[in-house]
């Protein structure tokens, strides 16, 4: 069988899916389109996709580590120096890459159509839509912490923040409480549509499975910070119990998701509560902390639902 592997070899999860699926005599091919369209050669038409003369139609499946930010505009912050600088570069580059991502973006939908992709392309959207992630798991009956989406000022005249966290509606900045982040960034919230959600004190617990296989659960042992993210050193294997298993299955098939990283706040009341399923969840650092091996469960479901 024969795979592909959207992302970067310098990945530790693409370099240690790519050796478990060629441990199982399997062909792996990775693509990486940053070098695209420079030095990457990829062109498709109604018929076929070429990736540097090969036909991708031609293999079993494919894994999306990574295809690079899915929105219009590059993430970048330029200083006024800069800005000054690199101004006719900066407008050619938005328009390069808007063209760029309406190829990406079409060329993985019809990979969906025509094989096995984990994870499929729409799936990846939940993860920079966080709101509509929790409104929809509510509207299944899945336990999440209530939260509030819009502009900072009318939420906190609706409700007491001192209990709530800030979090990123589209991800990449850290968790904190509510009001330290009301505190910092005055000027912003004027601006920008924010994010409260409840604030559960408790164990990150994640949860890794693929639609047909629960794989493992492990406590993320971390610093003294909302966000494990912000400080981790370890990870504590959990059996996790069946009907929170149960509920793990619904997020996914929810988000329409084949494999993921799900995320719970385990209360210390001894309550579960659903944070978000991750579409290209790290598994390198967490596989070596537990030693579950979710690179080799993951290959196994690759080749289980390859497509010839």
């Amino acid at each position: 069988m024969e795979f592909g592997i959207f992302g970067s070899l310098q990945d530790d999860q693409v370099r240690i899916l790519k050796k478990r699926l060629e441990d199982k005599n399997c062909k792996v091919t990775v693509i990486d389109f940053k070098e695209f369209p420079s030095k990457v050669r990829i062109y498709f038409n109604e018929e076929k996709i070429i990736f540097e003369g090969k036909n991708l139609f031609d293999m079993n499946g494919f894994y999306v580590r990574q295809l690079g930010y899915f929105w219009p505009v590059p993430h970048i912050k330029l200083t006024k120096e800069q800005w000054m600088k690199y101004y006719e570069r900066y407008n050619d580059l938005l328009l390069n890459e808007r063209e760029n991502l309406s190829f990406k973006h079409s060329m993985i939908r019809i990979l969906n159509y025509e094989k096995l992709v984990v994870n499929p392309y729409d799936s990846f959207m939940y993860h920079r839509m966080k709101p509509y992630q929790y409104y929809l798991f509510h509207k299944h009956n899945l336990p999440i912490p209530p939260f509030f989406a819009g502009d900072a000022h009318h939420i906190t005249e609706k409700c007491n923040v001192a209990n709530m966290v800030y979090k990123p509606l589209a991800g990449g900045a850290e968790v904190i409480m509510a009001n330290d982040f009301l505190k910092k960034n005055k000027e912003i919230i004027e601006k920008r549509a924010v994010l409260f959600q409840e604030y559960i004190k408790g164990e990150n617990i994640r949860v890794f499975l693929a639609e047909d296989e629960f794989i493992g659960a492990g406590k993320i042992l971390q610093g003294p910070q909302v966000d494990s993210r912000a400080e981790q050193y370890g990870v504590e294997v959990v059996d996790l119990p069946e009907d929170i298993k149960e509920i793990a299955f619904k997020a996914l098939e929810i988000v329409g998701m084949k494999f993921s990283g799900v995320d719970f706040m385990l209360s210390k009341d001894g309550e579960y509560y659903l944070l978000e399923c991750n579409p290209s969840p790290m598994f390198y650092v967490f596989e070596q902390w537990s030693g579950i091996k979710v690179s080799e469960k993951l290959a196994e479901y690759l080749i289980r639902h390859g497509k010839q």
